[in-house]
């Protein structure tokens, strides 16, 4: 029985690994969330479902003797997630970032250093890299964040390098690039108030839960739209599983990229939504977000190779799913 700890567990990304993970009878998972952005209701249908044994704890990574309610266990794997993750809003209170995504990190290490928990596979962006780096962006492309977010992930990732070698850490980095979706039965979705993230966006904007505003600047694409590297989340949380599986066989880490390989603009998506709903809604003028790269998209090589991975499902899967969510829960978790 292997002893994984989650943290960031409750949000987004988190629920959708943890629900993956359960499948198998031979993990014993705990989850940790502070659950100023996650949620118990998820952490909940998981639990009726699963083949682990799933524990949840309330603990936030910046107070550092919450970390006694973990009682010094021993941990096989850490997938770190926890994390403050909204560009813009990073920019208005670099504080309240670097001192979640940074500190919360250095309390969570000098944790697994006192109990010898020594694998760890964190979440980082691919918003690191220099925006004028050569696209497709790879793993050794240069990186210069341009917001305290992307910066705390960097941060974070140059700790990580130096832990690897004083304390023999195994580290696995994802830098994801785009993910968006729901669980293909709509039960486990995305949360976010309000909604940040485009796909979200737009769908709740077709299913007039909410209006959908267009706020990108004309930039030099075809279309005059930034182009994005989006994936389904369904992927990320088969690239989470190998990467766990490897870990737990010994596998020394490294950083790789998550995406899809190639790029689809804000019009592209628009016009999917479009025609998996069948409805031609309004698109309003939001307020323009300035200075946005008008084009990312990943070079995926690293990891599909060494992993034998592929996206193998579809932006229109996605779509599918998200709505499968919103009408299942057309306001979000309960609680």
């Amino acid at each position: 029985m292997k002893n994984i700890l989650i943290t960031g567990g409750a949000g987004y990304i988190g629920t959708h690994i943890l629900r993956e993970l359960s499948k198998q009878d031979n993990y014993n998972i705990t989850v940790v969330d502070n659950l100023s952005k996650g949620f118990l209701e998820p952490i909940d249908l998981i639990k009726k479902e699963s083949k682990s044994k799933i524990n949840f704890i309330k603990l936030d990574l910046r107070e550092i003797e919450e970390f006694n309610k973990l009682k010094r266990k021993r941990f096989d794997i850490v997938i770190h997630l926890a994390s403050l993750i909204v560009v813009n809003e990073s920019n208005k209170k670099p504080l309240e970032y670097f001192e979640n995504n940074v500190l919360g990190s250095l309390n969570l290490f000098k944790y697994m250093i006192k109990t010898k928990s020594k694998r760890i596979l964190f979440s980082s962006t691919a918003s690191v890299y220099s925006t004028k780096a050569k696209l497709p962006f790879k793993e050794d492309s240069p990186v210069n964040p341009e917001n305290p977010y992307s910066e705390s992930k960097l941060m974070v990732e140059n700790i990580l390098k130096w832990f690897s070698k004083a304390y023999k850490f195994n580290v696995f980095i994802l830098r994801y690039f785009n993910p968006c979706g729901a669980s293909s039965d709509g039960k486990i979705g995305y949360d976010n108030r309000p909604a940040t993230h485009l796909f979200p966006c737009i769908v709740k904007g077709a299913l007039g839960i909410s209006k959908f505003k267009l706020t990108c600047g004309k930039v030099n694409t075809k279309d005059g739209t930034t182009i994005r590297d989006y994936f389904n989340i369904l992927d990320l949380v088969d690239a989470h599983k190998l990467a766990v599986e490897s870990l737990v066989k010994g596998h020394k880490g490294g950083i790789y990229n998550i995406g899809m390989g190639k790029g689809h603009s804000v019009l592209d998506i628009i016009n999917i939504v479009k025609e998996v709903t069948g409805i031609d809604f309004k698109i309003e003028k939001g307020e323009k977000r300035e200075g946005e790269i008008p084009e990312m998209f990943s070079d995926i090589r690293k990891f599909s190779n060494e992993f034998k991975w592929r996206p193998k499902h579809t932006l229109k899967e996605a779509v599918e799913n998200l709505i499968k969510w919103y009408k299942n829960k057309p306001n979000g978790y309960s609680y």
